[in-house]
């Protein structure tokens, strides 16, 4: 079986350093309650699966692919790795907020120190 790696909008990025991070996250109605005893009464609504992203020593050109990818918070396609299908898929996500640390930039060197963000599921699990 070849390879796979993570892609944005069918374009292969730098990928992290170690992996994707994965998180997911379950919405409750409003309802949602613990009574005196503990006893949790809930109705979950949907969850999400989220993904952390973090590269170091980035180069303007990985950067530049990467940010003009994300940094509008617009959705976009990205094959990844799912542990809940346990298969490599395509998902539509969008990035709300990211950081990114100035790093060397001496002519013909530049690079960026890091880059960060979480990616959020746009379409429930």
């Amino acid at each position: 079986m070849a390879q796979e790696y993570i892609k944005m909008n069918d374009t292969v990025i730098l990928q992290p350093d170690e992996g994707l991070g994965y998180d997911f996250e379950t919405t409750y109605t409003e309802d949602t309650t613990r009574v005196q005893s503990g006893t949790l009464h809930a109705s979950a609504m949907f969850t999400v699966e989220s993904f952390s992203y973090e590269a170091t020593w980035v180069s303007v050109e990985d950067m530049r692919t990467i940010l003009q990818i994300v940094a509008r918070g617009r959705p976009f396609t990205l094959h990844y790795f799912s542990p809940y299908y346990g298969a490599w898929r395509d998902g539509r996500f969008y990035v709300g907020k990211g950081s990114l640390a100035v790093g060397r930039l001496n002519a013909a060197e530049e690079r960026f120190e890091s880059l960060s963000f979480n990616m959020i599921g746009v379409d429930p699990i």
